[in-house]
């Protein structure tokens, strides 16, 4: 069968699959993403994130700001959050609740909770996008590095203490959910260096 004459997937389209597939992992494989705390915290609230930020790429690659409807929302949405600040703030707080040990025992338990977990998440991913692509370096990089010191100190306590934080997960998951943190917290800063090179270089030479 010939398949160059089929017309290829817009990127608009592509964007949207790749956000319909992780959300359907996401869903299908609930139970054993979330059976262990590491790849609840690292694997599967990343995947619902990372779902909503292909569903806003989605959406503008399409064209969406056209619609009357959504350029309206999105202007008065913008004018809450200018620069990008109070959207990569709400990502903060979201990041620092997800690492508590509460939140993941509330999602276990209710079924509520694990619902409103999918929504929020998919939404919060949306919204960092949108204030990433609107905020300078100086912005990217205080919330970075703010998100990575929690991670690594969170880590730290995660590896380091003795004590069950979490009813549903025994203490060699936290303990390796810790160091997966760790892992994260220098990971992020790594590759935003990478990402950003040429401008590092032209900073270091100025």
């Amino acid at each position: 069968m010939n398949l160059r004459g089929l017309p290829r997937p817009s990127l608009a389209m592509r964007h949207a699959l790749v956000s319909a597939a992780l959300l359907l992992l996401a869903i299908v494989f609930v139970r054993p993403l979330t059976a262990s705390m590491a790849l609840h915290m690292l694997v599967h609230i990343p995947a619902l994130l990372i779902a909503g930020m292909f569903a806003w790429r989605a959406a503008a690659a399409s064209g969406g700001a056209r619609n009357r409807f959504l350029a309206n929302v999105l202007r008065r949405y913008r004018e809450y959050d200018e620069f990008g600040i109070p959207g990569l703030l709400l990502a903060s707080f979201a990041g620092a609740y997800w690492m508590l040990p509460k939140a993941l025992d509330q999602v276990q338990a209710l079924p509520w909770a694990e619902v409103l977990k999918f929504f929020v998440l998919f939404i919060l991913g949306m919204i960092l996008l949108d204030s990433l692509a609107r905020a300078n370096r100086v912005v990217k990089l205080f919330f970075l590095g703010n998100f990575c010191w929690m991670a690594a100190i969170v880590g730290i306590l995660y590896q380091d203490g003795s004590v069950r934080l979490c009813n549903f997960y025994l203490v060699d998951d936290q303990v390796l959910a810790g160091r997966g943190l760790l892992v994260l917290s220098i990971a992020l800063p790594v590759l935003w260096l990478l990402s950003n090179w040429a401008a590092v270089r032209r900073f270091l030479r100025a």
